[in-house]
């Protein structure tokens, strides 16, 4: 029963992102909406973390079954990835060295 209950809680989240997504006048992922509306209802404490955390340590713990086919829907674009492989290569690493610069600055800031 505690399972059903984490999940409801969860779904509900979910819902209520794909809800809100539905309404807005741009395109935007119901699921990060959903993931914002329950963390904000976490910090709110309108939600307690016991009331969801035995179904998020299990969908965490089976996380990588779930990727499995995204990473098997990619393999349909090989030919495509393989024409791109290196724009994506500099997008990765140019992001990864903007990043590493902007949290080493933003550091710098804080602590002087």
């Amino acid at each position: 029963m505690k399972l059903i209950r984490d999940f409801a809680v969860i779904f509900a989240c979910l819902l209520a992102g794909k809800f809100i997504a539905f309404l807005l006048p741009f395109s935007f992922p119901a699921s990060i909406i959903g993931l914002l509306l329950l963390f904000g209802l976490l910090s709110a404490g309108l939600i307690r973390l016991e009331w969801i955390l035995a179904g998020g340590q299990l969908i965490l713990r089976h996380m990588a079954l779930l990727f499995i086919p995204v990473a098997a829907g990619l393999l349909s674009y090989a030919d495509i990835l393989n024409q791109s492989i290196g724009f994506i290569l500099f997008a990765s690493f140019s992001g990864l060295v903007l990043i590493l610069l902007a949290v080493g600055w933003l550091y710098q800031r804080l602590t002087s």
